[in-house]
């Protein structure tokens, strides 16, 4: 007998044998099974949008209207610091307006948070974006000397109404910028 056939017909070989070949054998049929058998379902590939594809257009920025200017500063003196409603009620878009009638809004419960704001003097102002109908501001106003109120931040957004001579800016937002404030009790 060879060496060989000698070895292969030791009882000890024949259990190392079975020992490595029984794992690698499941080793595998488990590959198999996993890769066959148990595959993810195929999945088609997504069917392309009915029509043509909308991409989305980006505005121009243009630099602030002086007319949306003067409706902002005058809309704060007057919706904000609730002073001449009757006014301020020509000054605000059907959106911020909402269903209130002129004689309601008069009653000063409007939905434009009020400020103790200080008028004698220009707020700062940054420009959040600028398009050819949408502007919206974002406002620093301060309190009144004597008013113990912090300076408060506030969005102030407008929308260009109509075309040509008829072209009007009106306020559509009015919103403190942040967190409310919570009073101490």
């Amino acid at each position: 007998m060879s060496a060989i056939a000698s070895r292969l017909s030791s009882p000890r070989f024949q259990r190392k044998l079975l020992w490595v070949s029984v794992p690698l054998f499941a080793a595998g049929v488990t590959a198999v099974i996993v890769t066959q058998v148990w595959t993810s379902p195929k999945v088609a590939p997504p069917l392309p949008p009915p029509g043509k594809v909308q991409i989305p257009t980006h505005d121009k920025t243009v630099p602030v209207d002086p007319a949306a200017q003067a409706i902002g500063e005058q809309f704060i003196r007057t919706a904000v610091a609730r002073k001449h409603l009757a006014a301020s009620w020509l000054l605000t878009a059907p959106k911020l307006r909402q269903d209130f009638t002129l004689r309601r809004w008069r009653s000063g419960n409007i939905p434009v948070v009020p400020y103790p704001a200080d008028l004698t003097r220009p707020a700062p102002v940054k420009i959040e974006y600028s398009y050819k109908d949408q502007v919206l501001l974002l406002i620093l106003l301060e309190p009144r000397p004597g008013v113990t109120e912090k300076p408060q931040l506030f969005h102030l957004g407008l929308h260009a109404f109509g075309t040509g001579k008829n072209r009007h800016w009106l306020v559509d937002y009015w919103a403190p910028f942040g967190a409310p404030k919570i009073p101490n009790g």
